[in-house]
């Protein structure tokens, strides 16, 4: 049965120590410590209008907030919470969002007690799509991780529907149209998994939506299993679907970076 939908506005009361000049912050960095999201959906939220400080809507990203102050998200108080890193295995028919009315979310799966946290999903794989994605409320660590700058690669096993033969294989590799784009993989093998021909090794660099599934429509075929097996160098085994791993920050930049299978 669906988990039901939670209440995902509040927001653990924690003082943290606030850096910078005067002893405040930015208020779209405030934001991000609270676990309202990455950088720019944070600054989307008060281009709208939706946070306040002292009772007062503010619409500047800029402006500088005092440990004091009382700064409010669509009407509820907020506070800096407790940093979070889940390393998460995403079951196929599960979006990747916070929540939604009809369907069940990576948030709606996860503990109760984790609530608090304000987690939200780095980056996305589609609905049908599963497998290795990251779960935190630390709005900096999201916009590095998916910054194009640091180069983060992504892996995923891929099945297809018939299989494809090899001059196919070369087009792909060479990258192909798709709905007016130009869309190239860093690199596609075939994998020796039954049924054979259908099983492939795809590597991204800065993705778009959905973009495995647009390449191989152009080749006249469709995806029929979709799993992201890495990012960056963190590898996916072990941990079983819908389950998930909690690790501190650092830990999580080397095994991204250095190497870890999960």
């Amino acid at each position: 049965p669906s988990a039901p939908l939670r209440d995902r506005t509040k927001c653990r009361k924690k003082r943290t120590t606030m850096s910078g000049s005067n002893n405040s912050i930015r208020l779209n960095r405030y934001l991000a410590l609270c676990g309202i999201g990455a950088r720019r959906k944070v600054e989307e939220h008060i281009l709208a209008g939706k946070v306040s400080v002292n009772g007062e809507v503010v619409t500047e990203p800029g402006r500088q907030v005092e440990a004091s102050d009382r700064v409010t998200f669509e009407g509820k108080d907020i506070s800096p919470v407790e940093q979070k890193y889940l390393i998460f295995n995403k079951p196929r028919g599960v979006l990747c969002a916070v929540e939604d009315e009809r369907e069940r979310t990576v948030i709606d799966i996860l503990p109760t007690e984790m609530d608090r946290f304000r987690l939200f999903p780095v980056g996305r794989l589609d609905r049908e799509s599963e497998g290795l994605i990251i779960l935190t409320n630390d709005g900096m660590f999201s916009q590095e991780l998916i910054h194009p700058s640091m180069g983060i690669t992504k892996t995923y096993e891929v099945e297809l529907r018939n299989p494809l033969p090899e001059e196919k294989l070369i087009e792909w590799t060479r990258g192909v149209e798709a709905e007016g784009l130009f869309l190239k993989p860093i690199s596609v093998r075939r994998i020796g998994r039954r049924p054979l021909q259908c099983w492939f090794e795809v590597v991204l660099g800065e993705g778009i939506k959905r973009e495995i599934r647009l390449m191989v429509r152009s080749l006249g075929n469709d995806v029929r299993r979709l799993v992201r097996r890495k990012i960056g160098r963190l590898e996916l085994r072990e941990l079983a679907s819908g389950s998930f791993i909690s690790v501190s920050r650092e830990e999580l930049w080397s095994y991204i970076k250095n190497g870890k299978i999960v």
